[in-house]
């Protein structure tokens, strides 16, 4: 039985009542179409290619590549307050069907507390507030971890793939791929990746690709609190009296995060070198994000594929600390890496927890046999 199994049903109403009040505050101070990131993204869908990545005044430039601009196009055709709300509309939609399969296929079920979490933790007030593209990347993620996890790792690879070419950030599956010889899969998914680019390519020109890596490399922007990853969390210590949200991360600092994140990947990759997607999914996530500037605290949600929600929050409730308690910004470096960085700091108890969870694999049962959904390793297939 598992921790997120024994709360009362005291506890899970109370829980949902929460999410729901949290909910309805988030939905009242969301942030308007001046400064929602879905505007960033309309802008770059809707301008000609050599002005794909120039923001729209005073906002941050897009750092999803050419080929996403293809899928917002039928949205920068309608008006921006139109295109913002038929957006969300899909979004919500897409959440909400992967909610309901998730606890439709999960193998202990789901209660009103695992509801309630999903409403009252941070990443939903992000994606409320914020109108990210998270909810429409994660039935990809969760259709691969699905084939992953019932050995099918071919069909899986196909919509990984698709997903690591929008986030390139999630190559640490790729790499375990690798390192657990999965070969036929990690070959499916590159070439899955490479068509997405191949495609933007013939659309845009090689253009925006180079402002798409130049925008990557020029990013000044994740010591914002929201942002999970070790780069972010020295960023808010080290520029916490000189935050401008144009001013570059300190070299040194720049490589300390350089090598922790390194540090976080391979021990990941290491632990998980016998498991099955089930068991290596939450931790592989978790150290993408914590190892990527670009670690947002809304991608959080792509961890749900192999964690009940009840299980997330009893590992790191940390994730679950309102908007209103974290600092924008602060200019004492203590605050800036302790409570400013709270996120950070929930993203990696649930990193520990999972770390230290029993990834053996089990010596009755052969490598190559098993089920992936066992965390036993398995063939590729």
């Amino acid at each position: 039985m598992t921790l997120a199994r024994r709360e009362s049903p005291v506890v899970a109403w109370t829980l949902l009542v929460a999410g729901v009040v949290s909910v309805l505050y988030a939905w009242q101070i969301r942030q308007p179409l001046t400064s929602s990131d879905f505007t960033i993204l309309y802008t770059s869908a809707r301008n000609p290619p050599e002005r794909m990545y120039q923001p729209p005044p005073g906002a941050r430039v897009n750092m999803n590549p050419p080929q996403f601009q293809l899928a917002l196009a039928p949205f920068a055709a309608l008006p921006l307050p139109v295109a913002s709300t038929v957006f969300r509309a899909v979004s919500l939609g897409s959440m909400i069907l992967c909610v309901w399969w998730l606890a439709r296929s999960s193998r202990d079920r789901w209660t009103a507390g695992d509801v309630g979490a999903l409403l009252a933790w941070a990443p939903m007030a992000s994606m409320l507030s914020l109108n990210q593209v998270t909810w429409l990347i994660w039935p990809l993620l969760i259709f691969a971890w699905t084939s992953w996890r019932r050995d099918r790792w071919t069909a899986g690879a196909i919509p990984f793939g698709i997903a690591m070419s929008v986030k390139p950030f999630l190559g640490v599956i790729a790499l375990w791929l690798l390192v657990t010889r999965r070969w036929r899969a990690l070959m499916t998914a590159i070439a899955a990746a490479s068509g997405a680019f191949a495609v933007g390519f013939l659309v845009y020109g090689a253009g925006p690709y180079r402002d798409w890596i130049t925008a990557l490399v020029r990013e000044q922007w994740s010591w914002a609190p929201m942002n999970a990853s070790v780069a972010g969390w020295l960023a808010r210590i080290a520029m916490a009296d000189d935050i401008t949200g144009t001013t570059p991360t300190p070299t040194a600092v720049a490589a300390v995060a350089l090598l922790l994140s390194i540090g976080i990947l391979v021990a990941a990759v290491f632990r998980t070198r016998h498991c099955g997607a089930e068991r290596s999914w939450p931790l592989l996530v978790a150290s993408a994000l914590l190892a990527s500037p670009l670690g947002w605290i809304y991608y959080v949600w792509w961890i749900v594929a192999a964690l009940r929600p009840m299980e997330i929050l009893m590992m790191s409730p940390l994730l679950w600390v309102p908007w209103a308690y974290v600092p924008a910004h602060s200019a004492n470096r203590f605050v800036a890496g302790t409570l400013g960085s709270v996120y950070f700091w929930g993203l990696l108890l649930l990193w520990v927890q999972q770390m230290r969870r029993g990834y053996v694999l089990p010596e009755s049962v052969p490598p190559g046999t098993g089920s992936a959904g066992s965390g036993q390793y398995t063939r590729d297939r």
